[in-house]
């Protein structure tokens, strides 16, 4: 299969939001003063990690790392995660600040899902990364709610 260059631009910039994302929940959880809060961010900054490894090895296994020798246009826009320093270690605190991460890493991840030239296997990694990227922002967002209702 012969990649897209734009297939090739879509997946880097996932990792890299795939990536920033679990560093920040790393960070989070180091900021979480709770056993089960530090322990689901911990979770799922190792969610994001294998999120970002499994797009890198299709980047390269199916096709699109023979895009990425090509010459391209600039390089994609670095994400706007980041790891969030100083913020006061209330749990909820650091849970709501994480549910804003994922919020951002979700919508770049429906962003890729509605470009229409995304290539249809492209299309098919991406959607796969996707449902562990949703399944996540649904536990955290879970854990934001119990955390606000004192549970």
């Amino acid at each position: 299969m012969q990649a897209s260059q734009h297939d090739a631009d879509r997946l880097t910039t996932l990792i890299a939001y795939a990536s920033a994302n679990a560093d920040a929940c790393r960070e989070a959880a180091s900021d979480a003063e709770g056993f089960r809060v530090a322990a689901s961010l911990a979770h799922r900054a190792q969610e994001r990690r294998a999120v970002a490894a499994h797009l890198r090895c299709c980047l390269h296994e199916e096709g699109f790392g023979e895009a990425l020798s090509q010459p391209s246009a600039p390089e994609p826009v670095a994400p706007v995660v980041t790891a969030r320093r100083g913020v006061a270690p209330a749990d909820a605190r650091v849970v709501e600040m994480a549910g804003r991460d994922e919020e951002e890493l979700q919508a770049a991840f429906e962003s890729a899902l509605d470009d229409e030239a995304l290539s249809p296997q492209a299309r098919m990694v991406v959607l796969k990364a996707y449902v562990a990227v949703r399944t996540g922002s649904d536990q955290m967002r879970d854990l934001h709610r119990s955390l606000q209702n004192g549970a």
